[in-house]
């Protein structure tokens, strides 16, 4: 058994300051937004979401939590975001919901 208190890096992190809008490829380490952790059981079967910011921070972790709980999911980002945003809709796609 993995002790959650060792699981993830923690404090302190270097500074790492980034005009708006972040970007999360920049950022070391890269935060958990569960692509790897989180497990959905199909709460959302059918349905379809529209989420803004959905490229990065918490918006991030709802778009791919609500693909894996069965939702289509449709992000809105700035144009500057696109390369998370793909990223997050692979995600989306990986979970078999359309993104």
């Amino acid at each position: 058994m993995t002790d959650p208190l060792k699981k993830y890096p923690r404090p302190p992190f270097e500074s790492q300051p980034q005009s708006f809008p972040g970007q999360t490829g920049r950022m070391a380490p890269e935060p958990d937004h569960g692509e790897e952790s989180y497990r959905g059981s199909g709460k959302l079967a059918g349905k379809a979401a529209l989420i803004t910011g959905g490229d990065s921070g918490i918006g991030r972790a709802v778009a791919i939590a609500y693909a894996r709980e069965g939702a289509d999911v449709a992000i809105a980002y700035l144009p500057e975001e696109q390369k998370d945003a793909e990223a997050v809709g692979a995600w989306i796609e990986k979970a078999g919901r359309r993104a």
